[in-house]
This record gives C-alpha cells, sequence and structure tokens, in this order.
C-alpha cells in the first residue's frame, strides 16, 4: 500500500522499546521460562544468558528447550575442558609401531559438544557474526510480499 501512513492517535503513554526494558523485567521473564530440571551448574548459565535473550526478544516459550539444552552443552564442554587440563590431553602408547601419542576419548567428546554449541550460538544468535544475521533485512526472503 502507497501513500501517506496514517495518523495514530496521541496518547500520553509511552511504551518503551523492548531493549530499554529495567534489567529487573528480563530477568523475571527470564526466570519465569526457567526449566525446573537444569542443574545448579546449568542454571547459572541460563541466567546469564536467558534475560538478554529475553531483551532481544529471541528467548520464546516454544524456545524453552532449546535455550536449555544449549546451558547442558556449554556446561559439559566446561567439564570436558577442566577433566582434560587435569588428566592430559593425550596418552602415550608404545607398540611395534613405536611410541604414539593419541588423544583422550574424552577430546573427541569435547568436540562433538563444540560443534552443537556452536550450531546453538547461531540459532539464538550468540556470536557477532550470527547476531548480525539476525539484523532485520538479513535473509529476510519474504520482505517484499508484504507489499503485494
Amino acid at each position: 500500500m502507497r501513500g501517506a501512513k496514517p495518523k495514530l492517535a496521541a496518547s500520553n503513554a509511552v511504551a518503551l522499546p523492548l531493549h530499554e526494558e529495567p534489567q529487573a523485567i528480563h530477568f523475571a521473564k527470564s526466570k519465569d521460562l526457567r526449566p525446573d530440571w537444569l542443574t545448579d551448574d546449568e542454571l547459572a548459565i541460563w541466567d546469564r544468558i536467558a534475560p538478554q535473550l529475553v531483551m532481544l526478544g529471541r528467548l520464546k516459550p516454544h524456545f524453552v528447550d532449546s535455550l536449555a539444552e544449549y546451558c547442558i552443552v556449554r556446561r559439559r564442554l566446561a567439564d570436558a575442558r577442566k577433566y582434560l587440563d587435569e588428566n592430559e590431553w593425550r596418552y602415550v602408547t608404545s607398540g611395534r609401531n613405536g611410541t604414539q601419542y593419541k588423544s583422550r576419548p574424552e577430546v573427541a567428546q569435547l568436540n562433538d559438544d563444540w560443534r552443537k554449541w556452536r550450531t546453538m550460538v547461531g540459532e539464538f544468535g550468540l556470536a557477532p557474526a550470527a547476531e548480525r544475521g539476525m539484523q532485520s533485512g538479513q535473509g529476510d526472503l519474504f520482505d517484499d510480499f508484504d507489499n503485494l
């Protein structure tokens, strides 16, 4: 539709844009969405990330399970790194092929968890490049159809 935009009725009530709401409101909204089955360590990750996602409009009730999985994988990454730092990342074997240095099986699990985590980072826009891709006008294939 072309032409002048309609004039909205003047109102004394001013709605704050989503990103200007007080931080306490975002925390309260994210706390209402918290799953009760996460561990304390996972809930700490939730409490750090979820209010920001609420503020940005990226955490909705149907995304709770996905963010909970993010928290689980993030905790597993931290646990695996701590374990490997304390117990060496590799071990040595000797045999007919001589001395060989091999990665612990936990390293493969860490790498797999890292790939899962990286995918979820992109889904929620938690990295600079992923966030740029979520901005308006980036990848909005169907915007042109609104004017038909």
